[in-house]
């Protein structure tokens, strides 16, 4: 008998906003005893000539290996507060475009649900004429094969971590 969601991809980009998933994301893995994978997609800085400088190139090549130890170490941090709850989570950084590298890692790592959050750091709240969603959880939710849950709320309405281990 398969089990419905049991590989769960959790896209993260560091703010506050996207983190609402988790513990929605912890209650589900631990009722369904599903994986979770973290996703940080990590913004690269791209020069703004055609053939930079090589200055230019090593500052960007310094500054993607510092924006990817950062995610890293952050995916670390958070993946602490799964594994204090018996869920077995991977990490992933990955550099591209936040809606493609999401879809890609779906594919590649077999993932049956995304649960995120829809808006994260792009996001303005321009009152009630604003997209119902943020414009990366409109491109997966029209692209993605696999259902994908959107955690929604404002920061008192966020679903409590009761009854959810927290990490030493």
């Amino acid at each position: 008998m398969m089990t419905l969601f049991q590989r769960i991809l959790v896209p993260l980009d560091g703010s506050s906003k996207a983190e609402r998933a988790i513990p929605t994301a912890i209650k589900l893995a631990k009722s369904l005893g599903s994986q979770i994978t973290l996703l940080r997609v990590v913004e690269i800085p791209e020069p703004s000539i055609e053939n930079p400088p090589e200055p230019m190139k090593q500052w960007v090549e310094e500054a993607t290996k510092q924006a990817m130890a950062e995610a890293e170490g952050y995916l670390q941090g958070l993946s602490s507060w799964f594994q204090a709850n018996d869920i077995d989570v991977k990490t992933v950084v990955r550099a591209m475009k936040p809606d493609q590298d999401i879809l890609e890692v779906m594919d590649l790592d077999s993932i049956d649900l995304i649960l995120m959050s829809p808006h994260g750091r792009g996001y303005q709240d321009f009152g009630h004429e604003c997209l119902s969603y943020g414009h990366v959880a409109d491109k997966v939710l029209r692209r993605s094969p696999v259902p994908v849950l959107l955690v929604r709320g404002e920061a008192h309405r966020i679903p409590d971590l009761e009854g959810v281990a927290r990490p030493e």
